[in-house]
């Protein structure tokens, strides 16, 4: 009998601790991986849109469908420069960075690579790689970041949710 009481008391210590310690942990400690920088705003991958969206001003075109993944919405804004695809988990709920893509050499990722940057210049801020299919793919924390070439040029550059 006294085994099982030590043994139950164990086993709750045990759990309460795990809790704790899931609780403790803070957000900060996960790397949020690659940073887009538009203005004075940065986002990661599954960050929130709302200041990048507030910041970059009345998209050229914005298209909202029902998501595939959540029971919220999906949504893609064109801006002049980039495209903003964003996902929310309800309906009425916040938007999140699901997708940015590179339309123009007018921006840049963070380590300064934007579309017409060379192949070396890239690998010397991302680290050399065999690319798949001409796409480099490098990940960070929660993001994939994918730079498309086309002979010795960056052609394409989107940061994607991982």
């Amino acid at each position: 009998m006294k085994t099982t009481i030590w043994t139950k008391l164990a086993v709750s210590c045990l759990a309460i601790m795990i809790a704790f310690t899931g609780v403790a942990t803070p957000a900060s400690a996960k790397s949020k991986g690659y940073v887009f920088k538009y203005k004075s705003v940065s986002v990661t991958m599954h960050g929130a849109a709302k200041n990048l969206i507030k910041t970059a001003g009345k998209p050229k075109k914005k298209v909202v469908k029902k998501s595939c993944a959540y029971k919220g919405k999906d949504r893609t804004y064109t801006y002049k420069d980039f495209k903003l695809i964003t996902y929310s988990k309800s309906n009425n709920g916040p938007e999140y960075v699901n997708e940015i893509r590179f339309l123009t050499k007018k921006v840049a990722t963070k380590e300064g690579i934007r579309i017409g940057s060379s192949v070396s210049t890239m690998t010397k801020k991302y680290g050399k790689m065999k690319p798949k299919f001409g796409i480099y793919t490098y990940k960070k924390g929660s993001c994939k970041l994918q730079f498309e070439v086309n002979g010795n040029k960056v052609s394409s550059i989107r940061y994607l949710a991982a």
